[in-house]
C-alpha cells in the first residue's frame, strides 16, 4: 500500500515510481481509447531519461515542454526529474515570439513541440536549441496515427528537411533505461509561466517539496482511499498549475489514473462517465458551463461522480447552483467545489469540501497552510477586515526566476517569524476561518471616491437567465475618477432585446449593490476575449 504521509519527503518522479512497484499492471492513464499501466509509464519515463543522458542533460539544466496533455508529455516531464533538471512548461498555442523569449530567459536548450507547430519554431534551432517534433497520435492504433498522418500532411513536410528535423523518435528507439535519480526536493523543479500577483510576465519556481506537500493535503479533501483506483479528467494542461498537481500528477502519486483529454470535450466526458470511468472533475468555471450544456450531462450518466472543484477565475452563484441543482436531481453527493489559489503557491490554497463548505466562500485554507489579512502597512488585521490575503505553508514557490527588479523581496512577508506570500488579492476570514474573497487589488474600481468590485456586480448580472457571462471594467473619468463599462455575452437562446436587458440590469445593479456600480455603458458582444487558459482576458477589453 502507499502511504500518503509521506510524499513531501519525495521527489516527482519518486513518488511515481513507488506508486509503480506497488501497483506494476493497475492503469496509469488512458489516451485515445487505451489504458496504459504504471509498468508501461516507469518503462516510458526510464527510457527518456537515458536518452537525456547521452544527450548531456543534467542536472539544474531546463528542457522546455510545449504540448497538450499526451503520454509524451508525461514522459518528459518526470523523466526530467528524474536526472534532477528543470521541466520549463509552456501552454501548447504560445506564438513563437513568446516563446523565443522564455527560452532565452529560461536558458533552455532543448524544445518539445507538436509536429504541426514544428515549422514554426525550427528556424531556432540554429540559435542553439535543439527543437524536438512530437507527434500525438505516436502511442495509438495504426488506423487513428494513419488518419493523423493524412490530416496533417500538408503541415508535415518539415519531415524532409533530413539535416535539421529532431524528432523525439530517438528516445523511442532509445535500448537503454536508467534507474537512478536526483533526490534533492527542495531544488527548483519545475517553471511555470505566470502574470504573478502584480501583473507582470513571472517565471515561477517550484519545487517537488512544494508540490507534493500539496498533493499530501489535498489527498483528504478528495476523497481519496488507500488502495483504490480513482479516474480524474486530465484536461487542465499541465503548464497551469491546478492542471499539472490536480488533474495530472496527484493521481499518479496515489495510484489512480489520469484520463488524458488534450483538449476539452464535453462529449467524450460524458463518454467517460457513462462508462464509470471518471470519478473527479477539475477545471474552470468554462469548462463546467460546457457540461451543463451537454443534454446528456445528467442523471445515471454522471452516477459515478464524487467531488468537482471549480477555480482559476470568478465563479457566480448561477454556475454553482445551477451545477448543484444537476447533481441533486442525479441523487449524488457531489457538489461543485469552489477553491481559490495562484501559481505561486502551486495552485490551490482553500477548497470548499463536501465535508466543509460555505457558499459565497472559496474554502477554508488547506490543512498544512494558514491565511491571514493585512493592511497597506502589513498589519495583520481582525476577523470580517477586509485588506490583502496572504497564504504560509509548505506550498510556496522558490520564487520568481530571471527577474530584473525585486520582486522577490516585495511578495513575501515574515509574521511572527513564519513566511508569508502576499497574494494580490484582497478579502477577508469570517470567524469560522473561511476565506471571503472579492476581488483582484487591481481590479478594484473607484468610482467617486467609493470602492466597487467588478466581481459583485458580475456575479450580479450572472444571475439573469438570458446572460452567457459579462465582465465589467473601470474606466478612467476625469469628474468620478473612474466608470464603470460591463460586457455582456447573452445566452443563444434568448433573443436580443438589448433595450429591455439593459434596464433590468441597471436596476438590479443599482438595487443589490449600490448607484455608484451603475455601469455608465453596458456593451453586448458574441464573445469575451480569453486567456490560454480560458479565463476572461480584462486587459483585452480596456
Amino acid at each position: 500500500m502507499i502511504s500518503y504521509l509521506n510524499l513531501d519527503k519525495q521527489t516527482l518522479y519518486e513518488s511515481v515510481l513507488n506508486t509503480s512497484l506497488t501497483y506494476p499492471k493497475r492503469k496509469a492513464f488512458y489516451y485515445k481509447g487505451k489504458y496504459y499501466s504504471y509498468e508501461y509509464l516507469l518503462n516510458k519515463i526510464n527510457i527518456f531519461t537515458a536518452h537525456f543522458k547521452k544527450m548531456g542533460v543534467k542536472k539544474d539544466d531546463v528542457v522546455t515542454i510545449c504540448l497538450p496533455n499526451i503520454p509524451e508529455a508525461l514522459y518528459l516531464f518526470y523523466a526530467i526529474n528524474q536526472l534532477g533538471a528543470i521541466a520549463n512548461i509552456i501552454h501548447p498555442l504560445m506564438k513563437e515570439e513568446q516563446l523565443e523569449e522564455i527560452l532565452k530567459r529560461c536558458n533552455s536548450k532543448i524544445l518539445f513541440v507538436l509536429d504541426t507547430r514544428y515549422n514554426e519554431f525550427k528556424k531556432i534551432n540554429k540559435e542553439g536549441i535543439k527543437v524536438f517534433s512530437v507527434c500525438p497520435t505516436h502511442e495509438c492504433n495504426f488506423i487513428l496515427n494513419f488518419l493523423y498522418n493524412q490530416i496533417s500532411k500538408k503541415d508535415l513536410t518539415y519531415k524532409k528537411d533530413k539535416n535539421n528535423y529532431y524528432s523525439i523518435d530517438e528516445f523511442y528507439k532509445e535500448k537503454d533505461r536508467v534507474s537512478e535519480f536526483d533526490k534533492d526536493i527542495k531544488k527548483d523543479a519545475v517553471y511555470l509561466h505566470s502574470g504573478g500577483t502584480t501583473g507582470d510576465p513571472k517565471t515561477i519556481a517550484l519545487s517537488a517539496y512544494a508540490i507534493n506537500s500539496l498533493c499530501q493535503s489535498c489527498y483528504d479533501v478528495l476523497d481519496f482511499k488507500e488502495g483504490e483506483i480513482t479516474y480524474v479528467l486530465s484536461v487542465l494542461p499541465m503548464f497551469h498549475g491546478f492542471g499539472l498537481t490536480i488533474c495530472v500528477h496527484i493521481e499518479l502519486a496515489y495510484g489512480g489514473c489520469d484520463m488524458l483529454m488534450p483538449k476539452f470535450s464535453s462529449k467524450e466526458t460524458v463518454k467517460f462517465l457513462k462508462r464509470k470511468k471518471l470519478n473527479f472533475i477539475v477545471g474552470v468555471p468554462i469548462l463546467f458551463e460546457g457540461l451543463l450544456r451537454n443534454k446528456n450531462f445528467k442523471g445515471k450518466n454522471i452516477s459515478s461522480l464524487r467531488n468537482c472543484f471549480v477555480g482559476g477565475d470568478f465563479v457566480s452563484d448561477s454556475l454553482y447552483d445551477r451545477f448543484n441543482k444537476r447533481m441533486e436531481e442525479a441523487n449524488i453527493k457531489c457538489r461543485l467545489g469552489v477553491g481559490y489559489g495562484l501559481t505561486e503557491t502551486v495552485t490551490v490554497c482553500s477548497v470548499n469540501s463536501i465535508s466543509e463548505t460555505k457558499r459565497g466562500t472559496v474554502g477554508k485554507p488547506l490543512n498544512n497552510l494558514k491565511a491571514l489579512i493585512i493592511d497597506e502597512n502589513n498589519n495583520v488585521l481582525n476577523n470580517g477586515e477586509k485588506g490583502e490575503i496572504c497564504i504560509a505553508g509548505p506550498t510556496l514557490m522558490n520564487g520568481y526566476r530571471f527577474s530584473r527588479n525585486k520582486d522577490n523581496d516585495d511578495i513575501f512577508i515574515f509574521i511572527n517569524d513564519e513566511k508569508y506570500i502576499k497574494t494580490g488579492d484582497y478579502g477577508f476570514l469570517d470567524d469560522e476561518g473561511f476565506i471571503h474573497f472579492e476581488q483582484r487589488i487591481k481590479r478594484l474600481i473607484k468610482v467617486n471616491g467609493i470602492n466597487i468590485f467588478p466581481s459583485e456586480i458580475e456575479n450580479i448580472v450572472n444571475s439573469l437567465p438570458y446572460v452567457f457571462e459579462n465582465a465589467a471594467i473601470g474606466i478612467q473619468d476625469d469628474r468620478f475618477g473612474s466608470i464603470i463599462k460591463l460586457y455582456i455575452v447573452l445566452d443563444r437562446d434568448y433573443p436580443k432585446d438589448f433595450g429591455k436587458y439593459s434596464e433590468e440590469i441597471n436596476e438590479l445593479i443599482v438595487n443589490k449593490a449600490s448607484i455608484y456600480a451603475k455601469p455608465k455603458e453596458i456593451v453586448y458582444v458574441d464573445k469575451l476575449p480569453k486567456t490560454l487558459i480560458g479565463k476572461i482576458d480584462v486587459k483585452q477589453l480596456h
